[in-house]
């Protein structure tokens, strides 16, 4: 599975993402092991929820809320036309985009 799509979706509404990803098993390309369990997975599984709950709380008490976002600016240059050069219709759709550009 990938982030892609929320990255990408993030990225346009200008709000900030990071992932985190822990896997569960490994039974999908390794030959050598034997096939997982569901008993396995859950076990595993709940390994892991403790595991992301104890990265999630230290990087909230390291976040700065005085740290401003650079989220805020994401899409400074994502649209490089100049606004005088974009169909009408366009910048309809572009609509948000757009006017985040406008500070």
């Amino acid at each position: 599975m990938t982030n892609a799509t929320e990255a990408k979706l993030c990225r346009e509404a200008a709000i900030g993402y990071a992932s985190m990803a822990l896997v569960t098993d490994y039974d999908c390309w390794h030959e050598e092991k034997a096939a997982v369990s569901v008993e396995a997975v859950l076990n595993v599984l709940k390994k892991n929820a403790g595991t992301a709950d104890r990265v999630l709380a230290d990087a909230v008490r390291r976040l700065d809320p005085k740290r401003p976002s650079d989220c805020a600016d994401a899409l400074t240059w994502a649209v490089l036309t100049p606004k005088s050069r974009i169909a009408p219709a366009a910048s309809r759709r572009l609509a948000l985009l757009l006017k985040k550009d406008e500070r």
